[in-house]
């Protein structure tokens, strides 16, 4: 390891995980949507823009079958590729470097995937500061990848009924619903993410379906902490030792 890389502790499943404090680093909102997740032990799934690997290294501990991470960031995706090899995970994840806004599915296989992740740049570049260094500008906010470009290429990798699964800005909600009805997702389950009660949700959790039918659940709230600093049961309970 360099100087500004350092090896993380995941707590869950006892994971490590590669990050670099001059890169971005996962955040609360990978750790919700991985657990928001559903999945089956025999379904290959696909996390777009996967960063440092968070959410297949976790996912695969939660019972999905394969993963296969895309990360546009060649250090980022070293990174993660690293840590897939530290946890023995090579079997049961790969990750590829690359564009997943100019991907489809024949890439990977024969047949779409079963289910997409992916924890989106949703900071509007039009709403606030934008980091000058272009990784962080990249992972955090719009300006390169937009939703729709997230929706449509989402919609070319998974297959008919196939599942997507996205953490997003609740306050940015319907453009969301308006890019994911306009390539063909109905959106199935959504669960507001609160910081402690009495407070607006900041962001939201949402399942998808592609070509589903029109029913919708909306679940209880998460609430991250039950007082500053302190995790509610709930969210304490991901982060036991197993």
């Amino acid at each position: 390891m360099n100087d500004l890389e350092q090896l993380d502790d995941l707590i869950i499943d006892d994971l490590k995980i590669y990050q670099r404090r001059d890169q971005f680093r996962f955040s609360f909102d990978a750790i919700a949507l991985v657990h928001f997740c559903r999945f089956n032990g025999h379904y290959r799934y696909i996390d777009l823009g996967t960063g440092t690997g968070v959410l297949p290294l976790i996912g695969t501990s939660l019972g999905a079958g394969h993963m296969t991470g895309v990360e546009i960031n060649d250090v980022m995706a070293n990174l993660a590729q690293r840590s897939v090899t530290y946890n023995h995970k090579s079997d049961v994840i790969s990750i590829v470097q690359g564009d997943y806004r100019t991907m489809s599915y024949h890439q990977f296989g024969p047949k779409p995937f079963d289910g997409v992740l992916v924890n989106p740049p949703y900071f509007d570049h039009h709403g606030g500061k934008v980091p000058g260094d272009s990784n962080l500008c990249l992972a955090l906010h719009d300006m390169c990848t937009t939703i729709d470009d997230v929706c449509k290429s989402a919609s070319r990798l998974v297959k008919y009924k196939g599942y997507l699964w996205m953490v997003y800005s609740a306050p940015r909600l319907s453009e969301l619903m308006a890019s994911l009805a306009s390539t063909d997702f109905i959106i199935k389950r959504l669960r507001f993410i609160h910081g402690m009660i009495g407070k607006p949700a900041k962001i939201v959790l949402v399942e998808a379906i592609k070509g589903g039918k029109s029913s919708l659940i909306v679940e209880p709230p998460l609430v991250v902490y039950k007082k500053p600093n302190v995790y509610t049961e709930e969210v304490s309970r991901w982060y036991e030792r197993k």
